[in-house]
């Protein structure tokens, strides 16, 4: 059985089309499949995906690409407990690659710390995005530690070796996806090499990043099984014993049912 970790489902390319979506996973041994939310209407839409189809869990969180605008966390708790199918708080985090001068850094690490809170408060782990922004990561981290934060990964892996460190010392999990195929890549793929298979998780981050050859194509949840078997080759292992290994982390991580 393969996890796709992080799908964005609610994404507009795919409306219409999602059973077709799940019907092609499920044929290449894709059978959960989680779908992370970027704001309040998204995480809705997210948490009905989720209800109306077998095998579909959700995060509810914001994207802090919406750091502009008005979250009220009451909100998100009502989301979160309106179904057992919310198996955590995400996507949820930091981002200055488009804010240089991170004018936004105190917008962006107050919503963020609220929403890592709202976790802690209702015993969820977090899925979390990370661009340009390891030192104020380390920053919120660190005035969080005394809380119980019930275990996160950080998504599509991207930061540098020493903040890559700091987060399996911190004991988080670590996903790849599909841009771990591309040849340009290599730092990438020696970052992936000091990841614990214990700590590894798969994902598409659909429908964004599909893998070598797609690349350019739009993504969808059965690629994860083509990243699945780079990943194996890249660490020199068994597909199956990566597969094994990096479902039983996410069932793990989610408390999803096996």
């Amino acid at each position: 059985m393969l996890i796709d970790t992080h799908c964005h489902l609610t994404d507009k390319r795919f409306d219409g089309d999602i059973e077709g979506v799940l019907e092609r996973a499920g044929a290449v041994g894709v059978e959960k499949i989680i779908a992370p939310s970027t704001s309040l209407g998204d995480a809705k839409q997210a948490v009905k995906i989720a209800d109306k189809f077998k095998g579909v869990y959700c995060l509810v969180g914001v994207h802090p690409e919406h750091v502009d605008e008005t979250v009220d966390i009451a909100r998100l708790r009502d989301v979160v407990e309106s179904s057992r199918k919310v198996v955590g708080v995400g996507e949820i985090g930091l981002d200055f690659h488009y804010d240089k001068e991170k004018k936004t850094k105190n917008k962006q690490i107050e919503l963020f710390e609220k929403q890592l809170e709202l976790a802690v408060e209702l015993g969820l782990p977090v899925a979390i995005h990370a661009r340009e922004a390891e030192e104020e990561m380390r920053e919120v981290f660190e005035k969080l530690k005394e809380r119980n934060l019930q275990g996160g990964v950080f998504h599509c892996w991207g930061g540098n070796r020493d903040f890559l460190e700091y987060v399996l010392d911190k004991g988080f999990y670590v996903s790849f996806c599909g841009n771990i195929t591309y040849k340009n890549n290599e730092k990438l793929r020696d970052l992936l090499k000091l990841v614990p298979l214990e700590r590894l998780l798969l994902e598409t981050d659909s429908p964004y990043l599909s893998p070598e050859p797609l690349r350019g194509e739009l993504n969808e949840p059965k690629n994860v099984k083509i990243t699945a078997k780079f990943i194996a080759s890249t660490l020199g292992l068994d597909v199956n014993t990566l597969i094994n290994q990096t479902t039983k982390n996410s069932l793990c991580l989610f408390s999803l049912e096996n």
